[in-house]
């Protein structure tokens, strides 16, 4: 596939780190030259150091046989004409990142694709919509959807609740029989990795779950967390930016009780105005006196999102000390959000990079797989592929497939119905698939499933 990315910034780099593992054809543009000549040498990408709304370059001649323009600067109106061009140009799809445009509706939509955009990424959005499904289900530390929905990916942190440490991967298959759960990956410290059946759960684990979205009760029940957090949450917010505001938008529609912070008065009023129930406090994040006032001790979450990682970290460190037993961290560097789980008593670390990479690359992954998912700071990986007619793999029983050692397959739908893999089960065209896999065993397994 020939990729084209327009903008190598925060999100552009990040991208380019993991698409460069990939066998795809990659440019890159943008009119920083100390940044291009980095990437050439850390990545071996090619570049151009180029103005990329100049008409001159992106011509029917540089573009007519790119697969994929990806328009990812940190302007939107820089972004949107890029798309345009590009459309024009002959590349076969554009995706744009916009960060202040909400696509609510089929108008704007619509206005958009006369505009030559494909796809839109909105790292807010993104962000937003990661933090309220976490802070609205207690201890999902990461989740994704497959199949529209009707399948979920769930990553939950094994506390002093969870009623599975201790057990065997096996043994929990054997009380799982009346539900469809597969256990998916364990994130243990700094170590990914797809469970055999031998291996333990333990304190502190991240176990990634694959179920069907109406067992989600019932695998919170089996864990042991339904019953603890049935309960309104008492939720602080640092930040009324873009993402603060959305996310407190999220959380009063989910009926939490919601405080948030923002220092600057005429945005505070701003934001008073725009939400319906949340209480809008006007001070500094990181005072200490002013966080106990309004009852931090008192919370169950703190979520930090201002603009400035050292912000966000230390006000995080100030709720984990007035007792606040969970706090999500917003950070730009990807690599600080392993530093954070790990190393400090801050529950989790978010990073838009990261979000916005990991969607963005499901669209390099081919036509039979629809959705995509990776862990971070790890190779692991998930896919949803559909089964073609003149797929390699129809008709013979999974024990004799010759797949990678560690593949799972997670799930599999047969037209309505939702199997899990065993030995003897055969796979048959329209099936869809869930598979787990590390990066290096893609190519493998993939060629024998498309």
């Amino acid at each position: 596939m020939k990729i084209v990315i327009a903008g190598a910034g925060e999100v552009g780099f990040h991208l380019i780190e993991n698409l460069s593992r990939e066998d795809q054809d990659l440019l890159v543009i943008d009119t920083n030259a100390d940044v291009l000549e980095k990437l050439k040498q850390e990545y071996g990408v090619k570049t151009d150091h180029s103005n990329i709304v100049d008409s001159q370059f992106l011509s029917p001649t540089h573009l007519e046989s790119v697969d994929l323009f990806l328009a990812i600067t940190n302007s939107d109106e820089t972004n949107m004409i890029a798309c345009k061009l590009a459309s024009e140009a002959g590349a076969k799809q554009t995706i744009c990142r916009i960060r202040q445009v909400d696509l609510a509706t089929a108008r704007e939509e619509f206005s958009l694709k006369s505009l030559g955009i494909d796809w839109v990424i909105n790292p807010v959005s993104l962000v937003a919509d990661e933090l309220v499904r976490m802070v609205s289900t207690p201890n999902i530390i990461d989740s994704h959807l497959f199949l529209d929905g009707s399948i979920l990916l769930t990553g939950y942190r094994m506390t002093e609740y969870s009623r599975i440490i201790g057990r065997t991967v096996e043994v929990l298959k054997k009380e799982f029989k009346r539900n469809l759960f597969q256990i998916a990956i364990i994130q243990r410290k700094n170590l990914s990795f797809i469970p055999q059946k031998e291996d333990i759960i333990k304190y502190g684990d991240v176990v990634y779950f694959i179920y069907q979205e109406k067992d989600f009760v019932a695998l919170r029940r089996i864990l042991g967390y339904a019953q603890k957090y049935s309960k309104t949450r008492k939720i602080f917010i640092n930040g009324g930016g873009n993402i603060g505001l959305k996310i407190a938008e999220g959380l009063e529609k989910a009926n939490q009780e919601v405080k948030l912070i923002e220092h600057n008065l005429s945005r505070s009023y701003h934001i008073a105005e725009s939400l319906q129930k949340t209480l809008v406090l006007n001070f500094d994040g990181t005072d200490r006196n002013q966080l106990t006032a309004e009852g931090i001790d008192s919370a169950d979450y703190f979520i930090s999102v201002t603009d400035s990682e050292s912000v966000n970290i230390t006000s995080c460190l100030l709720a984990c000390d007035q007792g606040v037993e969970r706090t999500i961290c917003l950070v730009q560097q990807p690599e600080l959000v392993q530093i954070i789980d790990q190393n400090t008593p801050i529950t989790m670390g978010i990073s838009p990079r990261v979000l916005t990479a990991r969607y963005l690359v499901q669209f390099i992954q081919g036509t039979n797989v629809s959705s995509y998912f990776s862990l971070v700071n790890s190779q692991i990986e998930v896919l949803e592929v559909h089964l073609e007619p003149q797929s390699k793999c129809l008709n013979i029983p999974l024990k004799h497939l010759t797949l990678p050692e560690n593949v799972l397959i997670g799930m599999i739908k047969r037209k309505n119905t939702f199997l899990l893999a065993k030995g003897d089960t055969f796979l048959v065209a329209g099936d869809i698939v869930l598979l787990v896999l590390h990066r290096f065993d893609r190519k493998q397994a993939m060629s024998f499933l498309i």
